[in-house]
């Protein structure tokens, strides 16, 4: 499944560089956050990966599905 987490504030990328799962560096939105998009195996990778951006100590705005 295809996901884009949304993040409040400015993620660089190299702040997530580790993150395999990601396709490419965030986007900036207008209303300042970043947009990271990639592909998630299942609903415990996304999981993990939500749990990597807490522990970077990152607010999750919104997390949406946007296909396979």
């Amino acid at each position: 499944m295809r996901y884009e987490v949304h993040v409040a504030g400015i993620v660089a990328p190299q702040a997530m560089g580790d993150v395999e799962e990601l396709d490419e560096p965030g986007t900036v939105e207008h209303e300042v956050c970043t947009v990271l998009s990639g592909r998630f195996e299942d609903q415990a990778a996304l999981h993990g990966f939500l749990h990597r951006l807490w522990a970077r100590r990152l607010q999750v705005v919104r997390v949406r599905r946007t296909g396979d």
